[in-house]
């Protein structure tokens, strides 16, 4: 039976994302806002990511890409993960590890700090992880890819 857990702070959210991170093997997809990757690099995701990608794995993300975030999304492509920009932010965020174990929220401020409280939820639910999939999967088609966007900045 899937495990299900509800998350109440940022802080915990990336957490979490991180354990996802750290344990998946083959693949990880996420769609963030800038704000939150930035706060990533206090938890070392990015460095886990990269860890991931030098054993074979893979990565994937969708952000949105401004002036602001470039410093953020170099380092990020640096790392080895493929990225694309996304315009129009709706607040939402996913990760998910393997296309097994994901953590989402549908309603995320565009500022934050650790401590703010957030209502994500955690599974380890297939068909969960199979619809936020196709989701960040149709998210990506639409997504343009983010080297071209450094060059639009």
């Amino acid at each position: 039976m899937a495990e299900r857990i509800i998350v109440e702070s940022l802080r915990d959210a990336l957490a979490v994302g991180s354990n996802i991170i750290e344990s998946a093997e083959k693949e990880v997809l996420w769609l963030l806002e800038p704000g939150i990757l930035a706060l990533a690099f206090q938890f070392s995701i990015p460095k886990k990511s990269k860890m991931l990608i030098e054993k074979g794995g893979h990565v994937q993300g969708i952000t949105k890409i401004s002036a602001t975030s470039l410093d953020t999304v170099r380092k990020l492509l640096d790392g080895g993960e493929e990225l694309r920009h996304i315009d129009q932010y709706q607040g939402a965020f996913m990760l998910i590890g393997d296309k097994k174990e994901s953590i989402s929220s549908i309603n995320v401020n565009t500022e934050f700090s650790l401590d703010d409280p957030i209502v994500a939820f955690w599974t380890d639910d297939q068909a969960y992880a199979d619809f936020l999939t196709a989701t960040f999967e149709a998210a990506w088609n639409e997504a343009v890819d983010a080297k071209k966007r450094i060059q639009e900045l």
